[in-house]
């Protein structure tokens, strides 16, 4: 009997392979016909790594189906395929909720999945079993450049520089840099802040819509710009408390030594 795992499934596509970055940098993923995702449900350090992962659309070359394994493999794979044509649909229209990469990117990402998918319906059920959603145009290719949505996509750009640069923190780090003189640290990381702000305008102007996208995301910049102020007003804090302790502590001086004049004469 075949052991159900990725490395026995027919769904596998080794002649497609992802190579991951970041934090999963040294992983990879081979192309699985039966997932919507187009990939296999896990990452490999090295292809044994195939014999632990399997899911529930596991095809082996011997398997055999009763009528209700057969019923509900027709169930998730017309569910499955469903899906993703929906999803395609609504990225189409309002753009994908990612931006690493333009819309397009994604949409033809897509497509390859619903081609899996399609094929390994035909390879996995009889044909009185399609789905109905089998029947459904494969979507066409979509240029790389496409983004969805682009009159909304520059208004939310405009809306998030004004917002920006009118929210509380801005408007001091304005006031804050003013009173500076010269080169220093804090000055260097206040520019990052400007940037931000700059990247997106020029972004605005020159209709770079996946740039836009991906700056209008702005919690994170926020979240560090109003942490900016909180160590920079501390920091003065303490320095006035130094300063303030430092001419008290000349203060008593000078009166000792008065009273010691005093005494001496």
């Amino acid at each position: 009997m075949e052991k159900h795992s990725c490395r026995t499934c027919r769904n596998l596509e080794k002649e497609r392979k992802e190579v991951m970055e970041g934090r999963l940098k040294g992983r990879y993923r081979y192309g699985c016909s039966g997932q919507g995702s187009g990939y296999v449900c896990g990452f490999l350090a090295g292809d044994e790594d195939l014999e632990t992962l399997s899911c529930g659309l596991w095809h082996g070359q011997s398997e055999r189906k009763t009528e209700k394994e057969a019923q509900k493999l027709e169930k998730e794979l017309g569910e499955s395929l469903q899906g993703l044509f929906d999803r395609w649909n609504e990225w189409y229209v309002r753009g994908c909720p990612e931006g690493k990469e333009t819309d397009g990117v994604y949409l033809n990402r897509l497509r390859l999945a619903i081609k899996g998918l399609v094929e390994r319906i035909e390879e996995a059920l009889e044909e009185s079993r399609f789905p109905e959603s089998y029947y459904s145009p494969l979507p066409p290719e979509i240029a790389k450049d496409y983004m969805a949505d682009r009159d909304n996509l520059v208004r939310s750009a405009e809306r998030a520089l004004y917002q920006y640069r009118n929210s509380p923190d801005y408007l001091w780090l304005e006031s804050y840099m003013n009173g500076q003189k010269g080169k220093s640290k804090e000055m260097e990381k206040a520019a990052v802040f400007f940037e931000h702000g700059k990247v997106l305008e020029e972004a605005i102007s020159r209709n770079q819509y996946l740039l836009m996208k991906q700056e209008i995301r702005q919690e994170g910049i926020l979240a560090e710009l109003a942490k900016y102020r909180r160590t920079v007003l501390q920091k003065e804090q303490k320095a006035a408390r130094r300063n303030k302790s430092g001419q008290k502590g000349k203060k008593d001086m000078s009166g000792q030594f008065t009273l010691f004049e005093e005494k001496a004469s």
